[in-house]
């Protein structure tokens, strides 16, 4: 193992904290622990993965692999039998996770409330489940204990129990900083309980946190938080400005609570730093953001009744932004640097290597080693941790998981209550495990297609559709078809949704980038322009109009619809890297590389923005930093011809290496052949699919 630098980590998981809200609090005064972090250290954005759901991010930043690989593959799943689903656990992922390599690296981690933890792992240090924290009440009503298998070592079990804080011993005193002092009327307003949940539920880990913390027995201590994606589920529709369904009478008394919760995390994180000490490294980071302003998604209902369900009626998933956020700080890391190009993959990485863990090649991610003080650090390899190993922790041969009924039933009923799973109105557990084996499959091929495999999203979708022809699954299948460039076919597939008012305005948008891609800009502007009207795909669609306008030299055109995007989301890659090619076509060279540094470093591994990159720099005359961004792009892209022709002809004209100019050369030959057998391939398929009738 490689020397660590730095004496131990503390892992922070903040679910859903974005810089759109903490920015404007740390410059109120109103969140000085973070703002003594971010000054002190590093700080950035975190790309975040899709489909964007909790459990699956987090088993991502915990193993520092895609879902695929980790096999947490959304919130519940299938029971063994057939005969019902259940919430995913540890028993269902099967990638190790820091806490397991760690352990047969011989070091010690404390594990508290990370999501899918639960039944607890015998690794080498401490654990309490993501069900440590949850209160279960029985059919009578009471309380149930804490199931034994939160914990881990059982010894811990009684200490456990004791920091455990009910919803009931939240006060209203203590809720009312939350709520700007304001007494509510209605003391039984279901939202006031769901608030007193949330700080029962956040103290608890809290108290878990702060005992492991005073310990001097760990390497690694990882925790997580999901008040701020709660509250900001319950609450968001609140926050200044409130949205225009609600009340005035309501924005007042609720509009608070959201940044409440982030300046209580703020107290929470001072009292940890001040246990852990100033030689432990701290990483604080989110999995997404949340949509706080004008990208807030219209909610259905404007009025509540008595019992209704609380909070925005849709699909929660619609509320999380791309960009989560990262802080890191402590004797290992950098000062005042801005993180730059960022993934959730790049954690379990970046951990393994500050405690001189060699990094394993099957990880997704890479590790941060720019954040780090001192020369450059090259992290120790190994082929991969997944063999078993006798100190890892792992679960194996074990027999089926049966969680605690109520518990389970509590479980799934809080998701369906947050609109993240449906449960069948007569409960059939037939039923329930169909569903849970139908959104596992779903989120796969999301997997697929956003990590760049789209033959396999494409495999697995046709599948889905011949099971249910669903309009999602008609426009994902389209969205596969168009990176396999094949735009016929995408049309072909969106083509019987155009009359659907649901479902249009997604299958108009993907038939216009359908005939952009079939050089049909005249009728790609015909199914794009008369979509200006859809809010809630605007950014989507400016995309689409800039990418349109850009094919018809309507440069200005171009350059307006992407600023239409950053007006909404300044943190939108494609925007930034489009509005580059837009201003360097019009001659604004120095401009097109901020923007196309801007979007670098907020999607760093986009071949085609570091492509971009490259010739606005070379437009620039900064010839060696101009090969320096193609290089990136080979290095993401190998084969890609574009790239290594540019290449080449900066080393053979300016830089005058002719070695080098001839091995790009002969890439640009390579890729250029591959290009081709794929063309002959995908004409051959086509020729297959639809065969020409016989002559007679």
């Amino acid at each position: 193992m490689s020397e660590p630098l730095t004496k131990r980590v503390l892992l922070l998981g903040w679910d859903a904290a974005d810089w759109k809200i903490i920015h404007p609090l740390i410059d109120a005064g109103e969140m000085p622990v973070l703002k003594a972090l971010v000054e002190g250290g590093s700080s950035g954005n975190l790309a975040t993965l899709h489909p964007i759901i909790s459990p699956i991010l987090w088993n991502s930043i915990a193993t520092g692999k895609r879902a695929d690989k980790h096999g947490i593959l959304g919130f519940t799943e299938p029971l063994p039998d057939g005969r019902g689903a259940r919430p995913v656990s540890s028993t269902s992922r099967r990638a190790k996770a820091l806490w397991n390599l760690l352990g047969q690296a011989g070091r010690r981690s404390a594990v508290v409330n990370w999501f899918a933890s639960h039944p607890a792992e015998p690794i080498a240090g401490t654990v309490f489940t993501n069900y440590f924290s949850e209160i279960v009440h029985r059919p009578d009503g009471a309380v149930a204990p804490l199931d034994p298998r939160a914990v881990h070592p059982p010894e811990l079990y009684e200490l456990a129990e004791s920091f455990r804080v009910l919803p009931r011993d939240i006060t209203p005193r203590q809720i009312l900083p939350f709520l700007a002092g304001v007494v509510p009327d209605d003391r039984e307003d279901p939202r006031l309980g769901m608030l007193a949940s949330l700080l029962a539920k956040c103290a608890s880990i809290q108290n878990a946190a702060t005992y492991l913390a005073a310990q001097d027995d760990w390497d690694l201590l990882a925790v997580y938080y999901d008040t701020i994606d709660h509250a900001c589920h319950g609450f968001m529709e609140y926050h200044p400005p409130a949205m225009a369904h609600v009340s005035a009478e309501d924005a007042k008394l609720f509009g608070p609570v959201v940044t409440g919760v982030y300046r209580f995390h703020d107290m929470l994180l001072g009292r940890l730093l001040g246990l852990v000490g100033e030689e432990t490294t701290v990483l604080i980071l989110s999995d997404h953001g949340f949509h706080n302003d004008g990208l807030r998604p219209p909610v259905a209902r404007h009025t509540r009744e008595p019992g209704e369900k609380f909070g925005p009626e849709m699909n929660p998933v619609a509320w999380h932004r791309e960009q989560g956020i990262l802080v890191a700080a402590g004797p290992a890391v950098r000062r005042d640097e801005i993180i730059r190009g960022a993934t959730l993959l790049d954690l379990a990485p970046t951990v393994l290597t500050l405690l001189g863990v060699p990094v394993p090649d099957d990880m997704d991610g890479r590790a941060l080693t720019n954040l780090f003080v001192g020369p450059p650090t090259v992290p120790e390899r190994v082929a991969s941790y997944e063999a078993p190993h006798p100190l890892d922790g792992m679960h194996r041969d074990l027999p089926a998981e049966e969680a605690d009924p109520w518990a389970a039933r509590q479980a799934m009923e809080q998701l369906a209550a947050l609109g993240y799973i449906e449960l069948p109105a007569d409960d059939d557990p037939a039923k329930m495990a169909a569903a849970a084996h139908w959104d596992r499959r779903w989120n796969l091929a999301q997997v697929y297609l956003t990590s760049s495999r789209p033959t396999l999203a494409e495999r697995l979708l046709r599948e889905m559709l011949s099971e249910r022809d669903q309009p999602p699954v008609r426009t994902h299948l389209a969205a596969c078809l168009l990176a396999l460039g094949r735009p016929d076919e995408a049309a072909e597939m969106v083509a019987p949704l155009l009359e659907d008012n649901a479902a249009a305005p997604a299958a108009r948008l993907l038939m216009g980038r359908a005939k952009l891609r079939l050089r049909d800009t005249e009728e790609a502007l015909r199914w794009l322009e008369p979509l200006r009207a859809e809010e809630m795909l605007l950014p989507a669609l400016s995309l689409a109009l800039g990418q349109t306008y850009l094919r018809c030299g309507l440069l200005p055109e171009a350059e307006v619809a992407f600023r239409r995007v950053l007006e909404r989301d300044e943190y939108s890659a494609q925007a930034h890297d489009g509005l580059g090619v837009a201003l360097r076509r019009q001659g604004h060279y120095e401009d097109a590389v901020y923007e196309h540094m801007r979007a670098a470093s907020l999607q760093h591994n986009r071949a085609q923005t570091h492509t971009n990159l490259g010739i606005a720099l070379a437009r620039t005359g900064q010839v060696d930093w101009a090969i320096r961004a193609f290089e990136q792009a080979v290095a993401l892209a190998p084969d890609e011809m574009f790239p290594h022709r540019c290449l080449a002809r900066l080393y053979h004209g300016p830089k005058k290496d002719r070695a080098r100019a001839r091995q790009h050369a002969a890439e640009m030959l390579r890729c250029r052949h591959l290009y081709r057998a794929g063309q002959a391939a995908a004409k051959d398929s086509e020729a297959a699919r639809h065969p020409q009738p016989a002559q007679t």
